[in-house]
Parts: C-alpha cells; structure tokens; sequence
C-alpha cells in the first residue's frame, strides 16, 4: 500500500514539473500537430478554450526539451463549426500540411468526418467530441478519445442523479434539448435510463430549440405551462437559454437535471442574476479537481489568459497528455508504434489515473456533477453539492462495440 502510495505521488509530481520545469531548447525536425477547432460559429466559445490549453501545453513541452528532443509546433484551423468546413481542413492538414498528429476540438457533429479523414490518410487522431460513435460504431486503429463525455455517459449520468436525488420530486417529466445529432441522443438515453429505474416516468412534453435559437421565451413558457414535476435539460451552448429564462426563476418551479458537461463552465461566465441556482449540471471544474498537477495548470492558465481554465480546455490537455505519454512510450512518432502503443495504456493525467481502453480506444476519466450556486469568496457561479462520477460504468462493453462496428 505504502508502495503504492509513493508511486502515485511520484507520477502526480512528474505531471506537475512537466508544467513548469526548464530543459534545454528542442533541436531537428519539429513534431507537427494539427488541431481542427471552433474558432467561430455556435461553439467558438469552446473551440477557442481549447486551442488556448493546446498552446499552452505546446509551449510547456518545448520550454521543457520538447518530446523526444525535437520541437512541437501547433498549427490550428477554423471549423466555424460547420461539418464541411472542419472535414475541409483536416483533409488539408493531413494530405497538404501532412502534419504528424491531428486533434479536434469539441464539436460532435464535426468528430466523425474528421475521423473518416484520419482513418484515410492513416494518421492519428484525438477528439474531445461527445458523439458516441466515435470510438464506437465508426472507430478503428487510429481514433481516439480520452474524454469521457459522451451522449451516454451524460444520459445516463442525468438519470442516475435523479433517480437518486430527486426521488419525492414527482414523475411528470419534460423534457428540452438543443436539436442536433448529440441532443437527441441524450434525451433518448436519459429516457431509456429513468423509466429502466423508474417505470411509473411519465413524458408530459418534449421542446427542441434550435442549436442557434434566438428567443427561448416561447419555449420557456410552454415548459411552465406543462408544470412538470422535473425538467431534464441539454444544451450544447447553455448561456443565452440561462440569460433569457433568469426572471422566470425556473428553479423555483422545478428541479432541473443534467449532466452536460458545459454546465459548470458556463456558470463562471454568466452574471450572478443569471446563475439558475440549484439547477444540476456536469463539467470539469477546477475548483473541485484535486491534486498538485492540476494546482500548477491552474495557476499556468491564471498567469497566461487572466482567468482559470473551463472544462473545453482540460478536455483537449487530458488528450494531448495521452499522446505525449504514447510517443514518449513507444519512443518514436512512427504512425504505427504509437497506435501500437497507445490502447490499453495507463497514463497519469491531470485528474488522476486514466486507461485507454483496448478495444474502442476510449479513455475512463470522471465526470463532476452538482448544482449551481454564486460563490461569494471566488465572486462567479459554481457548482456545489458535487458528485465525482466513475463514468466507466456508462461505456459500451466490449460486446457492444463489436456489435456496433460489424
């Protein structure tokens, strides 16, 4: 036990001088890594987050000695959140910038094009995307994933929470979501989930809001005409639905449940008579990450951007932190070593232990699920009353994801 003990502190250690220490200057051929993010469009917010974390960790690589001795450079193009546009870009990328790497952002729409261009152009690919065929129905050899953020897990995860806390609420459900591919998804899963656990469930309504919808107020208004008991929610992008219901204070209408990983960012952004309090959602937020690693990120992030890093930017670090490992593993940027390499390896990542699985290439990372509320002493919204998930138990079997891809 002791034993143990002394290597996981020894590993947290390595994570945390790899953001600070000094090495010499990099030499030879740069090691090229192309990011395909949302610069602009509908996630631009999010996309720009995590091209903030991936030049960070960039520039702590080669102020350390680079990887293997050689210098990282991060070239990064515009999505604009547009399917098209991202599949344009990885294929430029990968064919005419033939870049060593490719990561992607966040955007589940966008995920599986890029991936089919990897697969083509046989080149590894990272994606925080939360798209469940990812790694599972259109997977293969050089897909990634270390985020566990995926529409099942946060389906799941919501349903989980209410059956537990929202017990004497009522089963008069309804549910809103954003209509695209990840949305519908969810709120499929959530309801598979709840009447699994609680057969007497009853879905009194539905409202689909568009991905770039100007004016909830008539969405609003239908859900509280409902009077549901509970309302189970998903929003790609939260913040103008949260600005534009504030003065109905939903929370004092009915419990709200989520477990989108957007939420807890969101809440650092948004005004303190914005903030829906007691309304429960996910994220990775950095206040209720333990560990000196993710100290030292944090104050990495303060001291660069003025500000702490959102749950989009551990996304894409936890990534780029299990490439790093692999190519540092494997000894080689060589295509095939790493993708040898990687499946099954276990990593120490800035929220702790993580494992690759071996045959979906699917990371097991936790997920923070909590109720938001203003925190006077931090003067932004938070969350509180946070669960930490073992979101493993969410991901298909082995089985399944063999069935999927047959």
């Amino acid at each position: 036990m002791a034993r143990m003990a002394a290597r996981t502190a020894l590993a947290a250690l390595g994570i945390a001088l790899t953001w600070g220490a000094q090495a010499q200057t990099p030499t030879g051929k740069p090691i090229v890594i192309g990011m395909i993010a949302e610069q602009s469009g509908p996630l631009g917010f999010y996309g720009q987050e995590t091209t903030r974390s991936a030049q960070i960790f960039v520039d702590q690589m080669n102020a350390k000695g680079g990887l293997l001795g050689r210098p990282v450079r991060l070239i990064v193009r515009d999505s604009k959140t547009a399917v098209n546009e991202a599949v344009r870009q990885a294929r430029d990328l990968a064919l005419s910038e033939n870049v060593d790497f490719l990561l992607h952002s966040i955007s589940s729409a966008e995920c599986v094009g890029i991936g089919n261009v990897a697969t083509q152009a046989k080149k590894i690919l990272f994606s925080a995307c939360g798209n469940d065929d990812f790694t599972t129905k259109s997977g293969g050899r050089y897909i990634f994933r270390i985020p566990n953020i995926v529409a099942r897990t946060q389906g799941f995860a919501a349903a989980d929470y209410a059956a537990q806390k929202l017990q004497n609420a009522g089963n008069r459900y309804y549910l809103i979501a954003h209509d695209f591919a990840a949305g519908r998804a969810i709120m499929e899963l959530f309801k598979t989930r709840i009447k699994e656990i609680n057969p007497k469930v009853e879905i009194i309504g539905e409202a689909w809001p568009k991905l770039n919808e100007a004016s909830y107020a008539p969405f609003i208004t239908a859900m509280t005409e409902a009077k549901p008991d509970v309302v189970s929610y998903f929003f790609a992008f939260g913040l103008p639905f949260w600005q534009q219901s504030a003065s109905y204070e939903l929370g004092k209408r009915f419990p709200l449940v989520s477990s989108y990983w957007g939420g807890s960012d969101e809440m650092q952004t948004l005004p303190r008579n914005s903030i829906p309090v007691g309304a429960v959602m996910g994220g990775l937020p950095w206040y209720a990450i333990d560990g000196e690693a993710n100290k030292t990120f944090v104050e990495l992030y303060r001291k660069t951007y003025n500000k702490p890093p959102l749950t989009a930017a551990y996304l894409v670090l936890l990534n780029l932190e299990a490439l790093k490992a692999g190519i540092e593993k494997a000894g080689t940027i060589e295509t095939e070593k790493v993708a040898d390499t990687l499946p099954g390896m276990e990593f120490n990542s800035v929220l702790g232990p993580v494992k690759i699985r071996k045959f979906d290439n699917q990371g097991t990372t936790p997920l923070w699920t909590g109720r938001a509320a203003w925190d006077e002493t931090l003067n932004t919204g938070v969350l509180t009353d946070i669960l930490k998930l073992p979101t493993e138990v969410y991901l298909p079997s082995e089985e399944e994801v063999k069935k999927l891809r047959q």
